[in-house]
């Protein structure tokens, strides 16, 4: 579970203004919104990482995998794996720490990666690495700052697909940055939207992707079809180029 009420973030402005949600365990969480909404604003803050004003409310701990990962680390898969446990400087190896790795990368099936290193595996793989770092340490709450962002689209459908399943498997609040539309309306339980610092909605897909959103948050001019439940969009050209949704 993950509760924020009345959250307010300022940096030299205030870049995100009373806040308020609550999130359920076993739900994919997409935190939607055009670029400097204030997304990994509010991740930062969930996660303890800058001051925050209002109140944020966990069961358990949290997990936290942001854009700025050093992937060219010489560290393999395990030794990448395992800085997950690591919680202060006299964090000593144990039996324990092995066997949950072993399990986890039993788990993402990604154990013949063990002694790899990191710098010399795809995109793909390397995710795969990080999101068990992210699971090693037995996390109720798992954040995650647009994990398919720099990979192929068959490996964004992979890791989301990794993503949704543990998330229901483990009963983890997962709350993930998306921006790309036809990703969110295939693995998003749930969507918060941002627009102008403040929510402006929140709810499942047909809650949230209206013709008049896009036009008042995008500004652009859509045509929403359902298609067997599906949600398919079509943006006017002229408006859209140059967009990042």
């Amino acid at each position: 579970m993950l509760e924020v009420k009345n959250l307010n973030i300022s940096y030299d402005k205030k870049v995100v203004e009373d806040l308020s949600f609550k999130l359920n365990a076993g739900q994919v969480n997409v935190l939607m919104g055009r670029n400097g909404a204030g997304k990994s604003s509010i991740l930062n803050a969930i996660s303890g990482l800058i001051p925050y004003k209002g109140e944020i409310i966990t069961k358990g701990k949290i997990s936290y995998l942001n854009q700025n990962v050093n992937t060219d680390a010489n560290f393999t898969a395990f030794e990448t794996i395992i800085l997950g446990k690591v919680n202060s400087l006299n964090f000593r190896l144990g039996q324990q720490d092995i066997k949950d790795a072993n399990d986890i990368m039993d788990l993402l099936n990604i154990s013949s990666f063990r002694e790899k290193k990191i710098n010399r595996l795809s995109g793909g793989e390397v995710q795969k690495i990080l999101i068990a770092q992210a699971l090693i340490s037995n996390p109720k709450v798992l954040l995650l700052d647009e994990p398919a962002s720099a990979l192929d689209l068959k490996n964004q459908y992979e890791i989301l697909t990794i993503i949704k399943d543990l998330t229901k498997k483990l009963n983890l609040t997962t709350l993930i940055i998306l921006h790309q539309i036809e990703l969110i309306e295939k693995f998003a339980d749930n969507i918060i939207l941002i627009n102008q610092k403040k929510l402006y909605n929140m709810g499942d897909k047909n809650t949230i992707f209206t013709k008049k959103m896009f036009k008042e948050v995008y500004e652009l001019d859509a045509k929403i079809i359902d298609y067997n439940s599906e949600l398919l969009f079509y943006f006017n050209a002229n408006d859209s180029i140059g967009y990042k949704l």
